[in-house]
């Protein structure tokens, strides 16, 4: 038979997230949480759950939590965090036309020893700086000539005939 009870806390027992929580009053009970494979994700404090009874008297699962909707529409999956008072801090939206958006207050660090980014139309930044730090910056092709920008669109300079354009750049 299922339950639902009000978590109390969560704390890490022998390796596995255990929620604490009041299934009535003063009928406080500790189970362990159970969740989608490679998920970890224990509830906050007041968050309502579901305990399963299981392996006979007294002992219980959680195998669920009551989330409040971020807004996902069918076919869409959100995953959010959230601090210690409920308040969500960051997402990831996977929306059902394909698109995905990741969403911070604060940054965003990806990492890797490798990344890649493509795009099959265009890439675009919209920041007040984008810094880059060591390394080099190599870029294919030509500027166009635009009048304006950091690039310069004349191979060779006009007076005296040195290279002026390059695909790298070297010591950011």
């Amino acid at each position: 038979m299922a339950k639902v009870a009000n978590v109390q806390k969560t704390e890490p027992i022998d390796g596995a997230n255990a929620v604490t929580a009041e299934l009535a009053a003063n009928d406080i009970r500790t189970a362990r949480l159970f969740g989608a494979s490679g998920e970890d994700s224990p509830p906050i404090q007041n968050d309502r759950i579901v305990l399963v009874q299981i392996d006979g008297a007294g002992r219980f699962a959680c195998v669920g939590v009551l989330n409040e909707s971020q807004g996902a529409k069918p076919g869409e999956k959100i995953i959010y965090s959230r601090s210690s008072s409920g308040e969500v801090m960051a997402a990831i939206k996977l929306l059902n036309d394909g698109k995905i958006e990741m969403l911070s207050p604060d940054s965003l660090a990806v990492s890797g020893s490798e990344i890649e980014v493509k795009a099959d139309k265009s890439l675009k930044f919209e920041s007040k700086e984008i810094e880059f730090t060591g390394g080099k910056v190599t870029c294919k092709g030509a500027a166009t000539p635009t009048g304006q920008g950091g690039f310069c669109a004349m191979p060779y300079c006009a007076f005296s005939g040195a290279p002026q354009t390059g695909t790298e750049i070297n010591g950011t």
